[in-house]
């Protein structure tokens, strides 16, 4: 993938040339900041042919210039790194029966991958999988679509989610699954289910708490009884 913040291959020559390394710093951040300021500028002008009423928010030159800045920071913070992700935000925003320019946060969304999109489950499906999962009666014998959902689950709490309402958990665990739907996109290996660290687990805690709550009891009944 094609990274937006990729640093060129001229600054490493200035490096390997012995120029001071804050010269090389400058000129890497600058050859950077050419990078991003034309991929933020060709992302506008494609906006601009996709949604023909862009005026309504972009009325002057001014507020159209404001506008790249927020939307160079908001992809920063919303974690939109590379080119296929602004052309996938494209595609969709082309698909989308609409004249108005989307919010950044509403394209930064675009720019994500659906975990239908890399066969996965969808968000309901998986998020209904993860609360019967959490259930201490399924302990040692869950079923998971896949590992996304798993570490999705993991990520929201086992035991924080099942204490939240529909909407909030359904919210949390969206967030957290959407993260690994992009580990996915992006071919990243999310690690295994661990099944028998689960089993074992669940396994010994009921008895290692039941017994050592009786020795307790037995302690300070002999205890009482001096």
């Amino acid at each position: 993938m094609k990274t937006v913040s990729s640093i060129t291959q001229s600054a490493l020559s200035v490096v390997r040339s012995g120029l001071l390394a804050h010269e090389a710093d400058e000129l890497a951040q600058q050859d950077q900041s050419e990078v991003v300021g034309k991929i933020i500028n060709e992302l506008f002008r494609e906006l601009r042919t996709i949604r023909t009423a862009w005026r309504q928010a972009w009325p002057d030159k001014a507020a159209y210039q404001a506008a790249k800045a927020v939307w160079v920071r908001a992809f920063f913070e919303g974690g939109v790194c590379t080119q296929e992700q602004i052309d996938m935000g494209l595609a969709r925003c082309r698909a989308e029966e609409t004249d108005f320019i989307p919010s950044p946060g509403k394209f930064i969304g675009m720019c994500m991958p659906t975990p239908e999109m890399v066969g996965l489950p969808g968000v309901e499906a998986a998020y209904e999988q993860a609360m019967r999962n959490c259930h201490p009666a399924m302990r040692g014998r869950e079923k998971w679509f896949h590992p996304a959902v798993y570490h999705a689950t993991a990520a929201a709490g086992f035991h924080s989610l099942p204490l939240l309402s529909r909407e909030l958990g359904l919210a949390s665990f969206g967030k957290r699954y959407q993260v690994q739907a992009c580990r996915v996109w992006r071919g990243e290996d999310l690690g295994p289910i661990p099944f028998a660290e689960i089993a074992a687990s669940s396994s010994k805690s009921a008895p290692e708490v039941g017994n050592s709550a009786l020795k307790e009891l037995r302690v300070s009944r002999a205890g009482g009884s001096k």
